[in-house]
């Protein structure tokens, strides 16, 4: 994960870093700066790996370069004086600009922290660090530690002893990647084609700092919630993926979608891993098969079995199981189901003199859209964008079809995958009645008597082309008007059809005007099908007459339907002698059948 992160940071190192991590604290008593400064000291004294910088040796292998004493970066901003309309965008201001200075991944450390004195005894702490350094977790360990240290001076012995970072590395090292990379070949077989929401080569820009939504499900939703994944022996990590690749075969229109996921990637078997600091995370595919008879609860339980069986592989790293896929980037939406929240109880039971307030973190990612679900008496939905990808109403509409598959999830579990409606209200009133509002009153007569007016009215205009050959409506209609009472004469009217076996030409288009003309319906054959096809869709519409030509006519399957020769001398000569008018008192009537289409029959035979 750290030389993915690596690899970003150096991939545009001109716009701003999204992997760059910001928490603010804002505390109430009075903050002792050298103390908390001190504390801050230690606590690199304390996890050497904090200090790390990171350069590439000449063989290409980025290595972790630890010096054995760095200087804290620390920036400390007084306030007072800035009037209290004026403060809140000053402070804003100073969060900002912590976070917009890059830093030099060659230069530890890649942490700072800063403090605002907002008035006697209001203060906002702030760290920012790169993500290279820490996950969410150790963000959470850091900062029980840092005011543990306050409160004692800096004096680390009343501590555990830290577990050093280092052995997660040597367990790391230690694993053998080819029984796991085979697992993942395995569950990635059979994948073709990466899934994406956005298409083409705009996902692989720079990454531009990411804007993200929030909503909060009610109370009430939150806790069936929880209850319905307890009860049915599932966690709330799996009701989320199940939700988001439903969610997502939907916007794909796919039924085999893959997403990617965070994972904590902290070994169980290692001693004091769960309060280890240091970057452990990983992000790792979550394939889901959607089968559309399958119970919702049926999916969530098979997906949460088959994210079990990855559990002991989850440590490689996604460019190894990307290439056991062979298809490139397999994804370009992410989802995390976050479990570290900021306890501020805590926090203030351990901070002497001082209470934490308000905690507020932000991170984000380079992909185009990530998905967070916070833990809470209300769950929170968290949607960050890429605002160059996506505009806000999009990501909105996303975020609300979301929930509404969680709350399918909780109100019916036992409702079938295809069964689950992912529009929100607002969408199902604009589709089904805002879209469908009554609209002008259409043109009244036919299609031929519409046609005809056309002809009239601009006669000479060119009203159809084929390669360097074309036809004006003028003379469309005059040699349509020929084959229509051809056909007439043959006994062609409403409600009979007329199959038509033409290749792609100008005859083509006059013989679909003649047969509406007539008053019958067209059918069309497309010589090129197999004649299995051809056979069958004659047999079933059952037309009148079949209008083709020598050529195609060879290619069609024997009928005892009657044939029209388009280009048989006999016809040619029939023509010559119609009457140019256009055909009257047929009975035609608009509700009368127009042409009949198959379908593909890629799901049983074909359906006209």
């Amino acid at each position: 994960m750290q030389e993915g992160l690596l690899f970003h940071a150096a991939y545009d190192d001109q716009g701003p870093d999204v992997y760059v991590v910001q928490l603010a604290l804002e505390l109430e008593g009075r903050v002792d700066a050298p103390r908390l400064r001190a504390a801050g000291q230690a606590l690199l004294r304390r996890h050497p790996n904090l200090s790390a910088g990171f350069v590439t040796r000449g063989t290409g292998q980025p290595v972790q370069v630890i010096p054995a004493e760095v200087e804290l970066p620390w920036h400390e901003v007084d306030l007072r004086a800035v009037t209290d309309d004026d403060r809140p965008a000053r402070l804003d201001d100073v969060v900002a600009g912590e976070a917009a200075r890059r830093f030099d991944m060659k230069q530890p450390p890649l942490l700072r922290f800063a403090l605002a004195r907002l008035d006697e005894e209001r203060y906002t702490f702030i760290l920012t660090i790169h993500h290279i350094l820490v996950d969410g977790w150790s963000v959470s360990v850091l900062m029980r530690e840092l005011f543990a240290l306050y409160d004692s001076a800096g004096d680390d012995s009343g501590l555990p002893d830290a577990a050093p970072y280092k052995a997660y590395l040597a367990w790391l090292s230690g694993h053998g990647r080819e029984g796991s990379r085979a697992v993942w070949t395995e569950a990635l077989s059979g994948l073709e084609e990466p899934c994406r929401l956005v298409t083409g080569d705009a996902s692989r820009r720079a990454a531009t700092a990411p804007e993200q939504i929030v909503q909060a499900l009610p109370a009430h939703l939150s806790a069936q919630l929880q209850e319905r994944a307890r009860s049915r022996g599932l966690t709330m990590n799996t009701l989320v993926q199940g939700a988001w690749g439903l969610l997502l075969g939907t916007l794909t229109g796919r039924d085999d979608v893959v997403f990617g996921t965070t994972v904590s990637g902290r070994p169980p078997e290692l001693p004091g891993i769960e309060s280890m600091v240091g970057l452990f995370i990983n992000t790792v595919p979550v394939r889901i098969r959607l089968d559309s008879t399958e119970t919702v609860l049926d999916l969530l339980t098979r997906v949460q079995q088959e994210q079990t069986d990855l559990l002991d592989h989850q440590y490689l790293s996604l460019a190894e199981i990307q290439q056991t896929a062979g298809i490139g980037e397999l994804f370009d939406t992410t989802t995390v189901f976050e479990n570290y929240p900021l306890d501020a109880e805590e926090f203030s039971a351990s901070i002497g003199g001082l209470r934490l307030v308000h905690a507020e973190g932000d991170d984000a990612t380079h992909y185009p859209l990530s998905l967070a679900v916070l833990p809470g008496r209300e769950l929170q939905v968290k949607l960050g964008y890429r605002s160059d990808l996506f505009d806000r109403e999009a990501v909105e509409e996303i975020a609300s079809r979301f929930v509404a598959v969680l709350r399918a999830m909780a109100d019916e579990p036992e409702l079938r995958v295809g069964q689950v409606d992912v529009l929100s209200a607002e969408e199902r009133q604009r589709l089904l009645v805002d879209w469908n509002r009554p609209g002008p009153k259409t043109v009244p007569g036919c299609v031929p008597e519409v046609f005809e007016q056309r002809a009239a009215q601009a006669p000479d205009a060119v009203a159809v082309t084929f390669e360097d050959q074309s036809l004006t409506y003028a003379q469309l209609n005059e040699r349509a008007n020929r084959l229509a009472h051809l056909l007439i004469g043959q006994g062609v009217g409403p409600e009979q059809t007329v199959a038509l076996a033409l290749p792609r030409s100008l005859e083509l288009v006059v013989a679909v005007v003649a047969v509406l003309k007539s008053g019958a319906a067209y059918l069309p054959l497309d010589p090129n099908y197999p004649a299995d096809r051809l056979a069958y869709t004659v047999a079933d519409a059952r037309p009148t007459r079949v209008v083709t030509v020598s050529q195609a006519a060879s290619s069609l399957p024997e009928t005892e339907v009657p044939t029209l020769l388009l280009d048989d001398p006999q016809t040619q000569a029939a023509l010559t002698g119609a009457s140019v008018s256009n055909p009257t008192a047929t009975g035609l009537r608009p509700d009368n059948a127009a042409y009949i289409i198959y379908t593909s029959g890629s799901t049983g035979r074909p359906k006209g």
